[in-house]
């Protein structure tokens, strides 16, 4: 039994050796397989990869983004994997404490069969990140953490409706079973929510260990900001943009009942289309 950690990247260097070290740490080091898709950095990264004899790195050309560079690993390791080896998606900006795996894999196996997604912090503990909640009347993918929230003794929250692929483990069964992932529809963007959608409609239970936690020092007061300064024709068409409109419209489609999808074109333009163009 192997966990095969996945780490699309490009460039941010320094953001990937901390990752790496901190992989190298883990309690369950020996049965973790490194894999780093480089989808064409141009920082050193390629160079200081090949030094690294632990580390399977596979190249990209610079246009995979994170749902092609993942699929691009999960088909490198369905060349030996099995049925009873485990996926970690995990982004190279982060860092974990070295039982991070662990927990993960504790909790899945004991809640098999289950994706286990972690909380996110700021370095200095600040919760950041709990998990997504999808409002399907509006078409919203909300944060669950909010001033609303209540803290449960609970360690393991259920019935968790999709999973950020901010470290994220799955058995490789369930990659299998959903064929993996949808780079040409959904390239970047709720590429995660997506997987983990079509996870949970396999009868797969998605959970959220409170005690896994992610460190990130991002800022995303200042990433929702940026993206209020995208011009219209980047937020509808570009591959890379949270706003992609195809790529949300199968998101969305996959969501719905088959009720709510017979006004799932008139929402789109409510509700996405609308808003990006004000």
């Amino acid at each position: 039994m192997n966990i095969y950690v996945i780490i699309p990247l490009y460039n941010r260097i320094h953001y990937t050796k901390k990752i790496i070290s901190c992989l190298r740490e883990q309690t369950l080091r020996k049965i973790i397989k490194i894999i780093v898709v480089d989808d064409g950095s141009t920082d050193g990264t390629d160079k200081w990869l090949k030094k690294q004899n632990d580390i399977k790195t596979l190249k990209g050309n610079g246009k995979l983004l994170w749902a092609g560079a993942v699929n691009l690993a999960i088909k490198n390791i369905l060349k030996k994997g099995t049925q009873n080896d485990w996926i970690l998606l995990i982004n190279n900006d982060v860092e974990i404490k070295n039982n991070y795996v662990e927990i993960l894999y504790n909790v899945a196996k004991n809640n098999y069969p289950a994706a286990v997604g972690s909380i996110v912090k700021s370095k200095n503990e600040k919760l950041i990140s709990i998990g997504a909640k999808i409002f399907t009347h509006k078409l919203k993918v909300k944060e669950i953490y909010n001033k609303k929230f209540i803290f449960k003794q609970s360690e393991i929250l259920k019935n968790i409706d999709v999973l950020s692929g901010r470290g994220v483990l799955y058995p490789l069964k369930s990659i299998i079973d959903v064929n993996g992932l949808r780079p040409n529809l959904i390239p970047h963007y709720f590429a995660d929510y997506d997987l983990s959608l079509r996870v949970k409609k396999k009868d797969y239970n998605l959970l959220i260990s409170m005690n896994a936690v992610i460190y990130s020092d991002d800022n995303f007061d200042l990433v929702k900001e940026k993206r209020k300064k995208e011009n219209i024709i980047y937020k509808n068409f570009a591959r890379k943009s949270s706003s992609l409109f195809y790529a949300k419209f199968l998101f969305w489609w996959t969501a719905l009942s088959n009720i709510e999808k017979i006004s799932l074109p008139f929402r789109i333009i409510k509700f996405i289309i609308l808003p990006v163009t004000r």
